[in-house]
């Protein structure tokens, strides 16, 4: 890729906005493979140093989660949160995903927890249209046992949202739904 001397972004920064085009036109899609640091050096003709910077600025935004020994990935909300569907189409302005930008141990979780989700439900769906009613049992207990496993994240994210909400003055419709309910029934 050559550099264009009137374009006064940082080399990272270049790099950053090639892969949220990608992302956002759908040649990148939720679950691609990013490529390494190095490869990405090469083709974007930068220092490795600045290609790992630009992958630690699309984790950090959210875009992407890296797992150790396999690589970076495209975040399965990457789409919504840069405003595309997969098809690299707007979306309406009002939907709000969350992003996780200052608790990326979280988001990676998040992300984690999304892509296996979405494996499993597919493999309820291919067993349902397979008329195979033996694995979708099996794959909806899958379902349900991961989402047992992972208790602990929606407790996290109820509370990262919680936080997030007090320091901005304002609070969610999950907590002000929480303490209507509460004015309903003292008990509760």
């Amino acid at each position: 890729m050559p550099h264009d001397a009137d374009d006064r972004r940082a080399l990272f920064q270049r790099v950053v906005d090639d892969i949220v085009d990608q992302i956002r036109t759908g040649k990148l899609a939720p679950g691609d493979v990013l490529p390494t640091a190095r490869s990405m050096a090469d083709t974007y003709g930068v220092a490795s140093m600045t290609a790992q910077r630009a992958l630690r600025e699309l984790q950090h935004r959210g875009l992407t989660y890296a797992v150790v020994g396999k690589g970076t990935f495209v975040h399965p909300q990457a789409p919504e949160r840069i405003g595309t569907d997969a098809d690299g189409r707007p979306i309406a302005a009002t939907t709000q995903t969350p992003v996780i930008s200052d608790n990326p141990a979280l988001n990676r979780r998040l992300a984690l927890y999304l892509l296996e989700r979405d494996r499993i439900s597919g493999k309820i769906v291919d067993a349902f249209m397979n008329k195979d009613t033996a694995a979708a049992w099996q794959a909806t207990e899958e379902l349900a046992t991961l989402q047992q496993a992972h208790t602990d994240l929606a407790d996290d994210l109820a509370a990262y949202e919680a936080n997030l909400g007090r320091a901005a003055g304002t609070t969610s419709s999950a907590h002000a739904a929480d303490r209507s309910t509460k004015r309903r029934n003292p008990k509760a």
